[in-house]
Formats: structure tokens, sequence, C-alpha cells
């Protein structure tokens, strides 16, 4: 239990540095959402104290890097931690890689417009058809096409430390 909790901080830093180079070398195209997989994981393998953790350092992380004021990204993905734990509860079917898929396809989908919102409060003014076209789609792509594997891999790692 305490090992988990010092834990994730590392992994979320890592997770974060990953996306980081992979934006870099890649451009918008390449960059998968990494952090948010990380919550997602941790929900369905750990439960929500967890994945609140998760989202709760994840978003920390994201924000001394961010534009936008401190909290911004906190918000957003506790968001997405509870809301993926109604999704669990509703509509996961334990063991289903579609089922996995379809989850992060809805938080993916989630971060962006609460993300969208959060820059219309602040900044009065967003152009959604734009926030779609060169935000959501290509981060539901990439995040989708690597999801399965980050899962895989992330379960890999909790095995070994015995989460």
């Amino acid at each position: 239990m305490i090992r988990q909790a010092l834990l994730i901080p590392i992994i979320c830093y890592l997770a974060l540095l990953i996306e980081f180079a992979l934006s870099n070398l890649f451009g918008r195209w390449g960059d998968p959402h990494l952090l948010l997989l990380v919550v997602i994981f941790f929900n369905l393998y750990s439960g929500i104290r967890y994945s609140l953790w998760a989202a709760l350092w994840a978003g920390i992380m994201k924000d001394c890097f961010s534009t936008l004021p401190f909290g911004a990204n906190i918000l957003t993905y506790i968001a997405c931690a509870y809301l993926s734990t109604f999704i669990r509860y509703y509509a996961y079917e334990r063991g289903s890689s579609l089922s996995k898929l379809w989850m992060v396809l809805c938080l993916v989908t989630v971060h962006t417009l609460v993300m969208g919102s959060v820059h219309v409060m602040i900044f009065n003014e967003s152009h959604w058809f734009e926030v779609l076209g060169t935000i959501w789609l290509p981060q539901v792509v990439i995040t989708l096409v690597v999801a399965l594997y980050v899962f895989e891999k992330l379960r890999d790692v909790a095995r070994v430390l015995k989460f």
C-alpha cells in the first residue's frame, strides 16, 4: 500500500518524460496521452484511491509546464479518474480489450472537452472545430493505438513491483 503510493509519482514522472519526448520527436500526431493512461490503469488495477493519487500527481506535473492557471490539469485528471470509476462500474467488461479502448476513447474526449471549457472560462474564447481537429483527433488516434501496449507494460511493472 505504501509502496504503491510512493511509486505512483515516479511512474507519472516517467510517463510525463516519455510523453514530452514523443511530442518533441513526432509532433501532435505522435503524442499519446500517457498520463491519462496511467490514471486509467490505476483505476482498473487498484481502484479509485490510487487512481485519484495518480490523477493528482499527473495534474501537478502537467500544471508545472502548462500555460493555464495552476490546478486546471489537476481538475481535469481528477474528473477523468472519477469518470473512469463510473465507466468501470457501469460500462466496463473485465478482461475485454474493446472495453478498455472504449474507456480510453471516452476519457480522452472528456479530458479534451474539460480542458477546452477551462480555456473558454479563462480566456473567453475557443474555436471548438479547431480543438476537435487539431487536439482531440490526434490524441484519440495515437492514444488508442498505444493504449493496450501501455496497459500491458504497466501491468508487468505492477507485477514486478508487487502492487
